[in-house]
């Protein structure tokens, strides 16, 4: 079954209109390969300044909410709906690892439904960090099965990461996305 995208096109477009980059990420990346029917949230990253932000959703009502407790450090996360499901921003995703701070680059790489979404390669590196192993897990199975893009893999092999994820990573290279 497929989540009410309704709210979630309606804040695209805006960021749309005013030339904002986006990419959706999370749970509704996972939908929108076909590795999950539930979306909790809908997971909008950007790597946007927060004012450009707030300004292109004007008409909204927007709540400025905690990105989540160390090891999150994101630079802001903004809910936009609270509906089920609801749509959050994160500008600037980031997660401190033992070795720095990790950013977690906000890269389209596909469409879906007019939407752009995100690397699964970043995605995966993010619930790794999250501890999420079981949707990193299907992820990391994901781009075994179809390849990765090299330039993504180039870009997080240069971020502090721990070095079981690093391991995974780098494993990715010799299998490209077509």
């Amino acid at each position: 079954m497929l989540p009410d995208i309704k709210n979630l096109a309606v804040v695209i477009e805006k960021l749309e209109q005013f030339h904002l980059e986006y990419s959706l990420g999370g749970s509704g990346l996972l939908h929108s390969l076909g590795l999950t029917g539930i979306v909790r949230d809908w997971d909008i990253m950007t790597e946007a300044p927060k004012d450009r932000v707030l300004e292109a959703l004007q008409n909204f009502e927007v709540k400025e909410i905690i990105s989540g407790d160390y090891p999150f450090a994101s630079e802001y996360k903004l809910l936009i709906h609270d509906d089920d499901p609801q749509l959050e921003i994160t500008g600037r995703f980031s997660i401190y690892t033992r070795k720095g701070l990790c950013r977690i680059p906000s890269l389209p790489v596909s469409r879906w439904n007019g939407i752009h979404v995100g690397s699964p390669e970043a995605w995966y590196v993010a619930y790794a960090l999250m501890n999420r192993k079981e949707k990193a897990k299907l992820l990391l199975s994901y781009l075994k099965k179809v390849g990765s893009h090299q330039a993504i893999i180039n870009i997080l092999m240069n971020e502090p990461l721990p070095d079981e994820i690093l391991k995974e990573i780098k494993s990715l290279k010799s299998q490209v996305a077509e």
